[in-house]
């Protein structure tokens, strides 16, 4: 018993800290967003019972040791490939896709906790090779085990949760030690592949992709709220408007900004410096927290463990902010602990806890 509880010295109170401090901030702006509009009132305490609720997560997870999950790992992939089957063939259907198991009380999108999963599981799966990682046919098994659960969800649609799995596949082989000649071939099959997929695309999806390339050429409706978002961005200046002052979220020309643009509302009304500069900066500082662990952990699956979920945050964020912007494609990326989301917030505390998991393992002699 000593033993066990004695790992809880090396929790990173710091990391733990700055997650919390920015999923409270997220959840001050999403009662901005929804202010004005009386079907999402209930969201801020919603999110503020799922923040709750992701912290018992944490902890829980934290407190599991992530060596038992790492050996189920054909399991825990096992019951995702079935929970993203089930997903495509009877899931829930909100906006014209089809992501989310219905519970009744709750829906749950299995592609949000799957990030998670994959990371942990695809990391074991890769150390358990490594002597086979300069095999060429070794990359093509890893692009199978990955490419399941990524065909899955593509299904649903979800052409952002896909891309993400991708960049988690290439940043955790990479690590691995992938051949520089299989990543250059892989490449060349990833161009022929996107210009055999785009036609299979979902028209929403095809309409992203244009308007972003040529929004002169897109339909006023298309380009709408991206050039909101980027007035909202603009109009922030260095301090913003004030908080519960913004005028594109407040008069409803901003949509689904609890969510997708909770950046532009974000900037909007606390500016660069209280909002951009806060918001990243933390998100800085938790990947940071978590290259760390990466770094002095001996372990080789907690070692691609947490650079894979490190990339995760980075991702996404880049890709949230960039789409609020104009300087990537609109997905339906979250920025994340700040948007609005039950599964993704939920799911996000689970991925802080296998880090945590991982540290407080770490040393050599609770390692052994």
């Amino acid at each position: 018993m000593t033993e066990r509880t004695s790992v809880w010295r090396y929790f990173d109170i710091w990391l733990a800290a700055a997650v919390l401090l920015l999923t409270a901030y997220g959840i001050l702006m999403i009662r901005s967003a929804v202010t004005g509009a009386p079907a999402l009132e209930g969201h801020p305490v919603r999110q503020l019972y799922w923040a709750a609720a992701g912290l018992v997560v944490m902890l829980v997870f934290a407190a599991i040791d992530y060596r038992y999950l790492a050996s189920a790992h054909w399991y825990i992939y096992g019951l995702l490939v079935l929970a993203l089957i089930f997903v495509v063939v009877a899931g829930q259907i909100n906006n014209d896709a089809r992501r989310w198991i219905s519970l009744g009380f709750i829906e749950i999108q299995p592609s949000e906790f799957g990030r998670v999963f994959i990371a942990l599981t695809f990391s074991q799966f890769l150390a358990s090779r490594r002597d086979r990682i300069n095999r060429f046919s070794n990359t093509i098994v890893s692009l199978i085990y990955v490419g399941l659960p990524i065909g899955l969800i593509f299904l649903q649609p979800d052409l952002g949760m896909s891309l993400l799995f991708i960049v988690l596949w290439f940043v955790i082989i990479w690590l691995a030690g992938l051949p520089l000649s299989h990543f250059l071939i892989l490449a060349a099959l990833g161009i022929l592949g996107g210009v055999l997929i785009y036609p299979n695309l979902a028209d929403y999806q095809k309409a992203r992709i244009t308007t972003f390339l040529n929004p002169e050429a897109a339909s006023p409706e298309d380009v709408f709220n991206v050039d909101q978002a980027v007035i909202s961005v603009g109009t922030g200046g260095l301090f913003g408007k004030g908080y519960l002052q913004g005028t594109q979220s407040q008069l409803g020309f901003l949509r689904v900004q609890h969510t997708d643009f909770i950046f532009s509302v974000i900037t909007e009304e606390m500016g660069l410096v209280f909002g951009a500069f806060v918001v990243l900066g933390l998100m800085g500082f938790i990947l940071w927290r978590i290259i760390r662990v990466a770094n002095i952990t001996p372990d080789p699956v907690g070692k691609l463990a947490c650079t894979g979920i490190a990339a995760i945050l980075f991702f996404q964020t880049v890709v949230s902010v960039g789409m609020n912007v104009r300087i990537v494609p609109v997905t339906g990326l979250t920025l994340p602990f700040v948007s609005y989301g039950g599964s993704s917030l939920i799911t996000l505390f689970m991925a802080i806890g296998v880090v945590q998991s991982i540290l407080m393992r770490h040393r050599k002699q609770d390692f052994g």
